[in-house]
């Protein structure tokens, strides 16, 4: 059996220690490999909630991802890769030589405060640039959105008590949902449901956390250790169910506060939810980004569209497991087939 088929799905009955061995200089092959690819690819991952301790996927909608594993990522691409700023990422792509390391940008997303605390002394001290796409809601003040609001709910008050508050269109009448049940009905809703749901959450925990949001003292803080701030949209609507109205308000409200802090332009978007499609990249374009951002689990290809560029998540398991995933997007994006759909719509 190749080391290939070995970490490919194809290892039934093989030890983990084998696994383990073989791991390390397959992702090397892969990594070598695809920078000796004419296909001019690269990499942006996003990244949320950094913790002291990793959490729990299952119980937490946006679990924290341990302090000590984030370094590991970035030491890894700092050492095999070239980290660049988003805005970096297409034209680091296209002027890379061949045999020369892939580019690869870290973002992150919403405006939490594991991004201050955790996230910008790491990255700081490794030496990789960021780009921090925020939402501007919790600059003179704390702020949740509605998945913090039924996150706190949920861990004060159980399942039962909150189901009780969700309307029927979230769990159907029937038994009470989980809390990701109730995050994926609440977040196919109208914005107007949504905003009335996170209303009703907010009243049940009483306030939102004292250190919810980023204050603009914490954006400044980004701006000036040269971390590249982008917009996240003001109250985080699924873009592609506006109308065009609502769509284009959507893009601009709350983008010049943020302006006015970091002290320049403001040309990256990363879709709320990660969703977009063309018309949503359309509707960018015009609004004035330069590059928008998905959360779809592929590397960057030269010739897609710049505002449909695709993100995925990173491992929560070890930093190997993490170096390999990279490796496979990205070897993927240099020797796949890119689909008319993806290349059209970019939708996760």
């Amino acid at each position: 059996m190749t080391a290939a088929g070995a970490l490919s799905g194809d290892d039934e009955g093989m030890s983990p220690g084998i696994k383990g061995r073989l791991r390390a200089p397959y992702t090397r092959m892969l990594e070598i490999a695809t920078r000796w690819s004419r296909r001019r690819v690269g990499l942006a991952l996003v990244y949320h909630k950094l913790g002291d301790s990793q959490e729990d996927r299952e119980g937490h909608l946006v679990a924290a991802l341990a302090s000590a594993l984030f370094e590991g990522q970035m030491r890894h691409l700092k050492a095999h890769y070239r980290p660049v700023a988003a805005s970096e990422l297409i034209d680091a792509v296209r002027e890379r030589h061949l045999g020369e390391r892939i580019p690869v940008a870290v973002t992150f997303d919403d405006d939490l405060p594991s991004h201050v605390r955790i996230a910008m002394p790491i990255l700081r001290q490794v030496g990789v640039p960021a780009t921090f796409f925020v939402c501007g809601a919790s600059l003179d003040r704390p702020h949740g959105f509605w998945w913090d609001r039924l996150q706190l709910a949920y861990d004060r008050d159980g399942a039962e008590a909150v189901g009780r508050l969700l309307p029927s269109s979230v769990h159907g009448g029937g038994a009470t949902p989980t809390i990701r049940e109730a995050a994926r009905a609440i977040e196919a809703l109208p914005t107007a449901e949504k905003e009335e749901i996170s209303e009703r959450l907010l009243r049940q925990i009483g306030a939102d956390p004292p250190d919810s949001g980023l204050r603009a003292a914490d954006l400044r803080a980004l701006a000036e250790n040269g971390f590249e701030i982008g917009f996240h949209t003001r109250s985080h609507p699924m873009l592609p169910n506006l109308a065009g109205d609502e769509l284009d308000a959507a893009l601009t409200e709350g983008r010049q506060p943020i302006v006015a802090i970091v002290g320049g332009p403001v040309r990256l978007i990363s879709y709320p939810h990660g969703k977009a499609d063309r018309r949503v990249a359309d509707a960018a374009r015009n609004a004035g980004y330069e590059l928008g951002f998905t959360t779809e689990a592929r590397a960057f290809r030269d010739g897609e569209d710049p505002l449909l560029i695709g993100r995925p998540y990173p491992s929560y398991g070890s930093t190997g497991r993490f170096a390999l995933e990279s490796a496979r997007n990205l070897r993927t994006a240099a020797h796949g087939s890119l689909t008319r759909e993806a290349r059209a719509e970019g939708s996760t």
